[in-house]
């Protein structure tokens, strides 16, 4: 199985560093540009199927991206992090560098638990090995979801630091099972 895995094209939650989670907001103008960048860059590829978060910023990069009308799926499991609490805060709202440790026992009081997100992204990425094994499957997600997915090919880092992981908006990562 081939994986390309895109995180969605920029919003204004992104450049004014506000924390969006799953709150459904779209794409702005420069991130409707980025997606179409990338739609130019993977043109050639043959996905036999697209699975893509339901929310309103990844669905509208898949749609810009998916111009063979391939298949897509819709998975709730490859949403964003749930930032509960901090849901339309600033990144200065907390200790990001703990919110996105995996080692850290931080209870929130809404916010969803690191491990809650591993399991979830890593039952997801085992059911679509074991479904898709000969297939290029497309995925379009978020940046949280990307920094699990880095995880599950490639370990989880010594210091559980996983802030540095995630994919750039647009940006494409292509994995080989």
């Amino acid at each position: 199985m081939k994986l390309y895995i895109v995180r969605h094209g920029q919003t204004d939650g992104n450049v004014n560093k506000i924390m969006d989670g799953i709150r459904d907001i779209d794409l702005n103008e420069n991130g409707i540009e980025q997606a179409k960048k990338t739609r130019d860059a993977l043109k050639n590829i043959n996905f036999d199927l697209v699975i893509c978060s339901p929310l309103s910023r990844t669905k509208h990069t898949m749609e810009i991206i998916n111009i063979n009308n391939v298949e897509v799926i819709f998975d709730d499991r490859i949403k964003e992090r749930d930032c509960g609490e901090f849901t339309g805060k600033g990144f200065d709202s907390l200790d990001r560098d703990l919110y996105w440790n995996y080692y850290d026992k931080t209870s929130y009081e809404k916010a969803e638990s690191i491990k809650h997100l591993f399991h979830r992204v890593y039952e997801f990425l085992d059911e679509i090995q074991e479904n898709y094994k000969d297939k290029i499957i497309l995925l379009v997600t978020h940046e949280g979801i990307t920094k699990v997915m880095n995880c599950y090919f490639n370990g989880i880092p010594e210091d559980g630091n996983l802030q540095k992981l995630g994919l750039k908006n647009c940006e494409v990562k292509e994995y080989l099972l």
